[in-house]
């Protein structure tokens, strides 16, 4: 009998040893873990950041498409020359939805119906037209991005900081 109560005190004993985790470790196991949501929370901003730009390049894209089609529509206007300069400035125009117009009008029309889109569109979204159609035409477009950081675009000379510029040549 005396065996078998040295055995159970011995195991008393042996169980009142600590089994688990000390609070070192749980400190470094909640320092190693909030470390990896932090590198977690930055690869979710970069790839946001990522498709914002990604984003206003294809609209971008699109409104380029946009103007070169609505040139392509009214070839009377190219040859007269209209499409020749079309600044960021959105010209008052006559409907011409609404009613016939002539190609010179429809040039117009066409101007202003493109940069009011692309001023919604994009965050100071501009878009510009220059060319001949011996020449072939450069459509561009700028707006801001802020995640540009207070840079400057090499495509887009002498303009103001966190301007990204998208530029397109085309022939009608």
């Amino acid at each position: 009998m005396s065996i078998n109560c040295k055995l159970n005190l011995r195991r008393r004993i042996n169980n009142h040893k600590q089994s688990g985790f000390s609070m070192l470790e749980v400190l470094i196991t909640i320092l190693v873990l909030s470390f990896g949501l932090l590198g977690m929370a930055a690869s979710i901003t970069t790839g946001m950041r990522g498709n914002n730009t990604a984003y206003y390049r294809s609209i971008a894209t699109q409104q380029t498409l946009d103007i070169a089609d609505r040139m392509r529509a009214n070839l009377a206007g190219v040859r007269a020359g209209k499409y020749n300069a079309l600044s960021a400035v959105i010209p008052a125009s006559n409907d011409c939805m609404a009613a016939n117009c002539t190609a010179v009008q429809m040039s117009t029309y066409d101007q202003a119906q493109w940069n009011t889109a692309n001023s919604v569109l994009l965050p100071g979204g501009k878009g510009a037209v220059t060319g001949t159609p011996a020449t072939g035409y450069l459509i561009t477009m700028s707006w801001i991005e802020k995640e540009m950081g207070g840079g400057t675009d090499s495509a887009c000379p002498s303009t103001p900081v966190n301007t990204r510029c998208f530029s397109t040549r085309f022939s009608p």
